[in-house]
């Protein structure tokens, strides 16, 4: 017992070792439901000469993983299974735009080894369906081909006659050895799809295949981590183990056929300049855009603001250079609704020199993986809502210590091991008593014996501690007793304490 309840206390700090060590009050929420849950990790793509560590994963039932690499951070694409028998293609997951397509065997992506292209000839579930032709336009590049049925299985859930296209014309931009991509599963609403049908997701509601057509991304965050930093598209609810502060602001989706909704302020060192005005102003998740990028007519100002006082930093038309690191630049920081999203600038500043901030003639902010990164996003379809919440650490670039993090793991295990032996020897004296009248004592199982406690001290049934009439020396001398037989003290020859 007296062992029990040393290590007791070691129960209270076991939250504390268990904790995830974060960067900036980083962390993650949502709704705790495994029924009818798809996982897909993302897994980084590693850079020459960089160390490979794996990742920390806080889910332990079984999960749909895709694994995805990412571009230094600026680029994130997964594998998708089109046709029967099943083909990969590594696409973009966009949330940018609503449809799918990949390289038809019949463009000039099919001289490229480091593309793959989409054969209709050697698919047996290939549908023409009505064969009308699609043309899309992204914010940087377009393509044109055609459309068609297919089958398509994301993550080992198999939707069937779904609308997507096979491009047969493209710009230069989606033709790049140095991030290959086979091309981009949109997963906006169907108003904004240009061959109007539904996202892969819709579908498998509709198909009767999950629960609720809502996914989310957790996305890597270092742009120089060493190894795995554990994304991944999460398709299903929400998991509560991803939410730092038991929190998801959710935001109303504006009306239209993207997840468009209202920026209440934009922040920079904690200052409002107006950007958003006092009714806010219109934002967009888009995963498939690399930046965060600002309207053209606050671009001048905006950028003035983020370079304050560096003179190394260069603004240019596509973006903002700076040679001299991060120190003396700005917090960055979104406000939705009562919650604010705050940027450092090792969280802002891409690979190399380049801050993660570009101007567009657009007149929404676009919120593109710079900020993604940072934060958990959940895409609810069926409310048509986007959730934001502080992340918990996906990897190194929010687990800054990888020594105490080894060391508050190491610590955790020791700390289960000691209360699970603490509680063993509290219920042993019960347990014999109760289930095991013939067995010897825990210390006798120990290979320990009463006489040798000192004075006489004697292990009584249950555990507690108890003087035998034996150990009462003849002189005289007596040892003061507690109701409860705790030894207090003795007396000296004159019968005096």
């Amino acid at each position: 017992m007296r062992i029990a309840f040393f290590f007791l206390p070691l129960a209270v700090l076991l939250p504390v070792l268990n904790c995830e060590i974060s960067l900036n009050g980083a962390g993650i929420h949502a709704e705790h439901d495994t029924n009818g849950r798809y996982r897909f990790r993302l897994q980084r793509k590693n850079h020459k000469n960089v160390k490979r560590r794996s990742p920390t994963l806080l889910f332990s039932n079984e999960s749909h993983v895709v694994r995805m690499d990412d571009h230094r951070t600026i680029s994130y694409k997964g594998p998708v299974y089109i046709g029967t028998p099943p083909k990969r293609f590594d696409v973009v997951f966009d949330t940018g735009s609503s449809d799918l397509w990949v390289f038809s065997e019949a463009s000039r992506a099919s001289s490229r080894h480091y593309l793959k292209t989409y054969d209709k000839t050697k698919s047996s579930s290939y549908d023409p369906w009505t064969r009308t032709e699609f043309t899309i336009s992204y914010g940087i590049g377009h393509c044109r081909g055609d459309t068609l049925r297919e089958t398509v299985s994301l993550g080992g859930v198999v939707v069937t006659s779904q609308i997507m296209g096979e491009a047969t014309t493209y710009s230069s931009n989606f033709d790049t050895e140095d991030n290959p991509t086979d091309g981009i599963l949109g997963l906006g609403f169907q108003g904004a799809s240009k061959m109007n049908g539904d996202n892969v997701v819709a579908n498998m509601k509709k198909q009767g295949l999950i629960e609720n057509s809502t996914f989310s991304f957790i996305l890597g965050g270092d742009p120089s981590a060493d190894g795995e930093d554990g994304s991944f598209l999460l398709i299903g609810p929400p998991d509560w183990n991803y939410v730092h502060d038991n929190k998801i602001t959710y935001v109303d989706v504006n009306p239209g056929g993207m997840w468009g909704v209202t920026l209440n302020s934009v922040l920079i060192d904690g200052k409002d300049y107006g950007y958003c005005g006092d009714s806010g102003c219109s934002a967009l998740p888009d995963t498939g855009t690399s930046m965060i990028v600002v309207p053209l007519a606050y671009w001048e100002h905006f950028s003035s603001k983020i370079t304050k006082g560096r003179n190394d930093c260069k603004k240019i038309n596509s973006g903002i250079f700076c040679t001299e690191g991060t120190e003396g630049l700005p917090t960055f920081s979104l406000v939705f609704g009562r919650s604010v999203f705050h940027l450092e600038p090792k969280q802002y500043m891409l690979s190399g020199e380049v801050l993660g901030f570009m101007p567009s003639n657009f007149e929404s902010w676009i919120l593109g993986d710079t900020f993604l990164k940072n934060v958990y996003t959940v895409f609810n379809m069926d409310n048509r809502t986007v959730g934001f919440a502080h992340t918990r650490s996906t990897g190194v670039w929010h687990e800054p210590y990888p020594i105490l993090n080894a060391l508050r793991t190491i610590f955790f295990y020791l700390a289960m091991l000691l209360v699970t032996a603490s509680v063993i020897l509290a219920l042993w004296g019960p347990l014999k008593r109760c289930c095991m009248p013939g067995a010897r004592s825990m210390s006798e199982t120990l290979g320990l014996s009463d006489a040798a406690s000192p004075r006489g001290i004697a292990e009584r049934r249950g555990g507690y501690s108890q003087v035998s009439r034996e150990s009462i020396p003849e002189d005289g001398n007596r040892l003061g007793m507690s109701g409860g037989g705790h030894r207090l003290g003795s007396r000296d020859e004159n019968n005096n304490l």
